[in-house]
C-alpha cells in the first residue's frame, strides 16, 4: 500500500526549502524548479502543494510567523513576569541558527513585497502582531507593577517594538557578540521602565 503523503507537513517541507534557497542565493533564485530540486521532489509535485511562486512565497513566510507566534506563546508558563517578558522577546531575535533563518528569509520577503502585494499584506499582518506582543508584554509587567504606572504603555511599546527590530537587525548583521548584546539591550531597556 502507498505512503499517504500529509499535505500540511509537505508544504512546511517545501517552504523550509525556500527557506534554505533564500539564504543561499537570494529571494530571486526562488523558482519552483529550484525549489523542487532542494525539497527533494519533482516540479509537478510542488505544483500540486502550491499553485504559483506568490503563493510559495506567502506560505513561507506565514510559516515563519506562525512558528515564532508559537514559541512566543510556549513561554506563558513562566511565572517569573520579567523572565517571560524576556524569553518572549527573545523569540524575535536571531540567537540561533532557526531564528537567524527566519529572520533572514523574512527580511528577504519583506524586500520583496513590493512585487507581490500579498507579502505585503502577510509583512503587515506580522508588524501588526508584533506592535500588540509589546503591548500585551508591558501590559504584564505594569499589572505586575513593574514598570512604573506613569507611563504612557502605548508609546513605550512603539519604542520597544523599534528596540526590537533594531536590535534584531544589528545581531543578524553584526558579528559573532550581537545576539547576545540584543539580548542585554532588550533586558536594560525593560529594567529602565522599572
Amino acid at each position: 500500500m502507498p505512503k499517504l503523503i500529509d499535505h500540511a507537513q509537505r508544504q512546511q517541507e517545501i517552504a523550509e526549502a525556500v527557506w534554505r534557497v533564500i539564504q543561499r542565493d537570494g529571494v530571486s533564485a526562488v523558482s519552483v524548479r529550484d525549489v523542487a530540486a532542494e525539497a527533494g521532489i519533482s516540479a509537478g509535485s510542488l505544483r500540486h502543494v502550491f499553485a504559483s511562486k506568490a503563493e510559495l512565497l506567502a506560505y513561507s513566510m506565514r510559516l515563519v510567523q506562525k512558528r515564532v507566534r508559537e514559541r512566543a506563546e510556549a513561554h506563558a508558563a513562566i511565572t517569573d513576569p520579567w523572565e517571560r517578558a524576556l524569553a518572549v522577546i527573545a523569540e524575535f531575535l536571531p540567537l540561533d541558527a532557526n531564528r537567524r533563518c527566519e529572520i533572514d528569509v523574512n527580511l528577504a520577503l519583506v524586500a520583496e513585497s513590493p512585487a507581490h502585494p500579498l507579502l505585503k499584506d502577510i509583512a503587515l499582518d506580522a508588524y501588526r502582531e508584533l506592535r500588540a506582543g509589546c503591548v500585551t508584554v508591558l501590559t504584564r509587567l505594569a499589572d505586575c507593577g513593574l514598570i512604573r504606572p506613569a507611563l504612557d504603555l502605548d508609546a513605550e511599546a512603539t519604542r520597544l517594538h523599534a528596540l526590537i527590530d533594531g536590535v534584531a537587525l544589528h545581531a543578524l548583521i553584526g558579528d559573532a557578540d550581537a545576539a547576545h548584546t540584543a539580548e542585554g539591550v532588550i533586558a536594560h531597556h525593560l529594567r529602565t521602565l522599572a
